[in-house]
Protein backbone atom coordinates (compact mmCIF):
# COMPACT_ATOMS: atom_id res chain seq x y z
CA UNK A 1 0.00 0.00 0.00
CA UNK A 2 2.66 2.65 0.65
CA UNK A 3 4.41 1.68 -2.50
CA UNK A 4 1.34 3.49 -4.64
CA UNK A 5 1.60 7.05 -3.14
CA UNK A 6 5.35 6.80 -3.37
CA UNK A 7 5.16 5.42 -7.19
CA UNK A 8 2.52 8.39 -7.74
CA UNK A 9 4.97 11.37 -6.11
CA UNK A 10 7.69 10.27 -8.16
CA UNK A 11 6.07 10.40 -11.27
CA UNK A 12 4.27 13.70 -10.48
CA UNK A 13 7.60 14.79 -9.79
CA UNK A 14 9.58 13.63 -13.21
CA UNK A 15 6.54 15.62 -14.75
CA UNK A 16 7.34 18.53 -13.01
CA UNK A 17 11.01 18.26 -13.86
CA UNK A 18 10.69 17.75 -17.84
CA UNK A 19 9.32 21.29 -18.23
CA UNK A 20 9.34 21.96 -22.28
CA UNK A 21 9.21 25.21 -20.79
CA UNK A 22 12.59 27.47 -22.32
CA UNK A 23 14.66 28.95 -20.05
CA UNK A 24 17.38 31.85 -20.97
CA UNK A 25 20.84 31.40 -19.99
CA UNK A 26 23.14 34.25 -18.74
CA UNK A 27 26.45 33.27 -19.74
CA UNK A 28 27.43 32.03 -23.72
CA UNK A 29 30.54 31.07 -24.84
CA UNK A 30 30.77 33.87 -27.25
CA UNK A 31 29.54 37.40 -26.88
CA UNK A 32 27.48 39.62 -29.22
CA UNK A 33 28.56 43.09 -29.68
CA UNK A 34 26.25 45.55 -31.72
CA UNK A 35 23.10 43.46 -33.33
CA UNK A 36 20.60 45.79 -35.66
CA UNK A 37 17.54 45.52 -37.70
CA UNK A 38 17.21 46.78 -41.00
CA UNK A 39 14.08 47.00 -43.24
CA UNK A 40 13.85 46.88 -46.69
CA UNK A 41 11.34 47.58 -49.59
CA UNK A 42 12.51 47.01 -52.85
CA UNK A 43 11.42 49.34 -55.84
CA UNK A 44 8.86 46.70 -57.44
CA UNK A 45 5.59 44.85 -55.70
CA UNK A 46 7.32 41.50 -56.60
CA UNK A 47 10.37 42.17 -54.82
CA UNK A 48 8.75 42.19 -51.84
CA UNK A 49 10.00 43.92 -48.14
CA UNK A 50 11.24 42.63 -44.64
CA UNK A 51 13.85 43.18 -42.61
CA UNK A 52 17.54 41.74 -41.63
CA UNK A 53 18.81 41.41 -38.51
CA UNK A 54 22.47 41.35 -38.61
CA UNK A 55 23.94 40.05 -34.71
CA UNK A 56 27.86 40.56 -34.78
CA UNK A 57 29.38 37.22 -32.48
CA UNK A 58 32.87 37.75 -30.86
CA UNK A 59 34.26 34.64 -29.16
CA UNK A 60 33.22 32.38 -31.37
CA UNK A 61 35.44 29.40 -32.07
CA UNK A 62 32.97 27.02 -33.41
CA UNK A 63 32.21 24.80 -30.72
CA UNK A 64 28.50 26.40 -30.82
CA UNK A 65 25.95 25.35 -33.63
CA UNK A 66 23.60 28.03 -33.65
CA UNK A 67 19.44 27.46 -33.87
CA UNK A 68 16.69 29.55 -34.45
CA UNK A 69 16.51 33.43 -33.90
CA UNK A 70 13.02 34.84 -32.19
CA UNK A 71 12.68 38.01 -33.46
CA UNK A 72 9.22 40.27 -33.46
CA UNK A 73 7.08 37.40 -33.50
CA UNK A 74 8.62 35.28 -36.30
CA UNK A 75 11.25 32.08 -35.82
CA UNK A 76 13.98 32.65 -37.85
CA UNK A 77 16.81 30.45 -39.64
CA UNK A 78 20.20 31.97 -39.22
CA UNK A 79 23.54 31.87 -41.31
CA UNK A 80 26.66 32.41 -40.31
CA UNK A 81 28.50 34.51 -42.45
CA UNK A 82 32.73 35.71 -41.92
CA UNK A 83 33.76 39.25 -43.20
CA UNK A 84 36.86 41.18 -42.09
CA UNK A 85 35.12 42.51 -39.11
CA UNK A 86 34.37 38.97 -37.67
CA UNK A 87 31.67 36.72 -37.26
CA UNK A 88 28.11 37.80 -38.21
CA UNK A 89 24.41 35.95 -37.87
CA UNK A 90 22.28 36.94 -40.44
CA UNK A 91 18.60 36.41 -40.32
CA UNK A 92 16.26 37.92 -43.07
CA UNK A 93 12.85 37.73 -42.86
CA UNK A 94 10.72 38.59 -45.93
CA UNK A 95 7.00 39.87 -45.98
CA UNK A 96 4.86 37.34 -48.13
CA UNK A 97 3.63 39.08 -51.05
CA UNK A 98 -0.31 38.36 -51.70
CA UNK A 99 -1.37 36.28 -54.51
CA UNK A 100 -2.18 36.86 -57.69
CA UNK A 101 -5.49 38.48 -57.48
CA UNK A 102 -7.82 36.03 -59.85
CA UNK A 103 -10.61 37.67 -62.08
CA UNK A 104 -13.96 37.06 -60.57
CA UNK A 105 -17.02 36.85 -62.96
CA UNK A 106 -20.12 38.70 -61.81
CA UNK A 107 -23.34 37.97 -64.12
CA UNK A 108 -27.04 38.31 -63.77
CA UNK A 109 -27.21 34.56 -64.76
CA UNK A 110 -25.14 32.17 -62.44
CA UNK A 111 -23.94 29.84 -64.68
CA UNK A 112 -21.60 32.42 -66.01
CA UNK A 113 -20.23 32.21 -62.67
CA UNK A 114 -19.16 28.92 -62.65
CA UNK A 115 -15.11 29.32 -63.24
CA UNK A 116 -14.76 31.70 -60.43
CA UNK A 117 -12.46 30.15 -57.80
CA UNK A 118 -12.44 30.96 -54.19
CA UNK A 119 -10.26 33.46 -52.21
CA UNK A 120 -7.45 31.59 -50.29
CA UNK A 121 -7.31 32.20 -46.88
CA UNK A 122 -4.22 33.04 -45.45
CA UNK A 123 -3.10 31.58 -42.04
CA UNK A 124 -3.45 35.11 -39.64
CA UNK A 125 -3.18 32.87 -36.47
CA UNK A 126 0.55 32.92 -35.56
CA UNK A 127 2.04 30.31 -34.37
CA UNK A 128 3.36 29.68 -30.87
CA UNK A 129 5.91 31.82 -30.00
CA UNK A 130 7.67 30.90 -26.78
CA UNK A 131 8.82 34.10 -25.64
CA UNK A 132 7.70 37.98 -24.78
CA UNK A 133 10.20 39.82 -26.22
CA UNK A 134 10.09 43.78 -26.88
CA UNK A 135 10.77 45.14 -30.31
CA UNK A 136 14.21 46.18 -29.70
CA UNK A 137 15.22 41.85 -28.23
CA UNK A 138 15.91 38.98 -29.47
CA UNK A 139 16.80 35.45 -28.61
CA UNK A 140 19.28 33.02 -29.65
CA UNK A 141 18.94 29.25 -29.41
CA UNK A 142 21.95 26.96 -29.63
CA UNK A 143 23.84 23.63 -29.24
CA UNK A 144 27.09 23.69 -27.32
CA UNK A 145 29.97 21.55 -27.94
CA UNK A 146 27.49 18.98 -29.91
CA UNK A 147 25.47 18.58 -26.84
CA UNK A 148 21.41 17.86 -27.26
CA UNK A 149 20.47 19.97 -24.83
CA UNK A 150 19.60 23.71 -26.30
CA UNK A 151 20.50 26.82 -24.98
CA UNK A 152 18.36 30.38 -25.22
CA UNK A 153 19.74 33.62 -24.73
CA UNK A 154 18.07 36.85 -24.99
CA UNK A 155 19.87 39.64 -27.00
CA UNK A 156 18.59 43.39 -25.63
CA UNK A 157 18.81 46.65 -27.23
CA UNK A 158 18.97 45.90 -30.80
CA UNK A 159 19.13 49.16 -33.29
CA UNK A 160 16.85 49.91 -35.57
CA UNK A 161 18.58 51.11 -38.95
CA UNK A 162 16.98 53.52 -41.32
CA UNK A 163 15.90 51.54 -43.62
CA UNK A 164 16.52 50.62 -46.98
CA UNK A 165 14.57 51.57 -50.02
CA UNK A 166 15.48 50.19 -53.57
CA UNK A 167 14.69 52.13 -56.43
CA UNK A 168 12.71 50.56 -59.14
CA UNK A 169 13.89 50.20 -62.90
CA UNK A 170 12.61 52.72 -65.21
CA UNK A 171 10.18 51.66 -67.73
CA UNK A 172 10.59 51.81 -71.27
Amino acid sequence: MIKAPLFTFIFLFALVGCSSQKKLVDQTPFTVDGPSCQDFTAGREEGGSGFTLNIPITGYEGNVTFGEVYFRGHVLQPTLEQNDKGTTLVCVYKNEAPGKMHEIVMHADPTQEIGNQPPSLSKSEPADFPFELGKDEAVISYLENGKKKKFFYKIKEVKQKLPSIYPSRAKN
